[in-house]
């Protein structure tokens, strides 16, 4: 995939988190692509998920009566609605876990590739989430919020949304080719797994249309991916 992302489970069978990934009623299972899974739970039933590759677009704030330039965006926006469950793109450790100026409440996991993946913005982090503990892909990390630019507690800034940034050994880089590649794929994962469950139903096979629906829906596991 792009940026060089190392498959961290080559055989690509479900991962046991290193603590609970569950997610509440109505998410996905985290689909598990190429070792990674896309950084924001899916909801079975409609919601708000949508992202651009706002990369590197200016960043103002105003002060002292004019409009400044404060910096560039090193990373991409992933608007969904307040409290969906954002979960680790990769296995890896995490090293920083609390509140920054511009970042508000956020998690930083460093992969087993060596990457630091960062996920900013939170409205809240998971109870065993602290510094040092290890995570899979698919782990919940926290919740979709919009904390930030202030002291401690500030929000409501902004609309919700994760700001997720990659950064590798040269700095920051571009997520958006790998975020959206991998997001295609988790829809079709999660379309193949609904169509299975309208075929059991169609042919009345209730044991197996509630087996594929525990597989899918309601295991703290993963997806299985090609």
């Amino acid at each position: 995939m792009a940026l060089g992302i190392r498959p961290v489970s080559a055989d690509l069978r479900p991962a046991r988190a290193a603590f609970p990934s569950t997610l509440p009623a109505g998410y996905y299972r985290p689909a598990l692509v190429d070792g990674i899974a896309f950084p924001v739970a899916r909801s079975t039933f409609f919601s708000l998920m949508e992202f651009t590759n706002d990369w590197h677009d200016p960043r103002l704030r105003f002060i002292g009566g004019r409009w400044r330039l404060v910096g560039f965006h090193e990373g991409i926006d992933i608007t969904a609605e307040q409290g969906t469950p954002v979960i680790s793109m990769t296995n890896g450790v995490v090293e920083q876990v609390g509140w920054t100026f511009y970042s508000g409440l956020r998690v930083g996991v460093r992969g087993t590739d060596g990457r630091y993946y960062f996920y900013a913005h939170l409205s809240s982090t998971a109870p065993d989430v602290r510094v040092g503990v290890p995570v899979s892909a698919g782990s919940v990390l926290g919740a979709v919020g919009n904390t930030g630019y202030g002291p401690p507690g500030r929000r409501d800034m902004f609309s919700a949304h994760l700001h997720f940034g990659i950064e590798g050994p040269d700095g920051w880089v571009n997520p958006y080719p790998v975020i959206s590649s991998l997001y295609k794929r988790t829809v079709s994962l999660h379309r193949r797994g609904e169509r299975a469950l309208q075929r059991f139903a169609e042919v009345g096979d209730r044991d197996s249309w509630r087996r594929a629906a525990r597989e899918m829906l309601m295991n703290p596991g993963l997806v299985q991916g090609e």
